[in-house]
């Protein structure tokens, strides 16, 4: 009866484990600086990040943007998937479908003027 009702455990786990889901949102966090490097404190800007499939300037798969205020130190944080969508849905990224690369960029001034501060892959 103990052999049973552990295979049966055992079943129910793996079955549970079939259903697991990506995440919804997952952190990120920069530091704004100017051209000189020296970081922007204490101001309110519009970042926008970008979602690539497969290569840093491959297709869109999502996109939002954030307002935000960097502190004394320029530092920002932000949950990527909680901001406000621009392009796509963030639980429709196909995560398991090869690599995705976010793209980072931020108009200092709080409009739509961004500067592209790179991609990098997520691992």
């Amino acid at each position: 009866m103990k052999k049973i009702l552990l295979v049966v455990a055992l079943i129910a786990a793996t079955h549970i484990a079939t259903y697991a889901q990506a995440p919804q949102a997952f952190n990120y966090q920069g530091v704004a600086r100017n051209t000189s490097g020296v970081p922007i404190a204490n101001t309110n800007m519009n970042l926008r990040l970008t979602v690539h499939d497969l290569t840093a300037t491959g297709t869109v798969v999502y996109q939002e943007t954030h307002f935000i205020t960097t502190n004394t130190f320029g530092l920002y944080n932000v949950a990527v998937g909680k901001g406000t969508p621009t392009f796509g849905a963030f639980n429709g990224i196909a995560w398991e479908a090869g690599g995705k690369y976010l793209q980072v960029e931020i108009d200092p001034a709080g409009g739509t003027a961004f500067d592209n501060l790179g991609s990098s892959q997520l691992l």
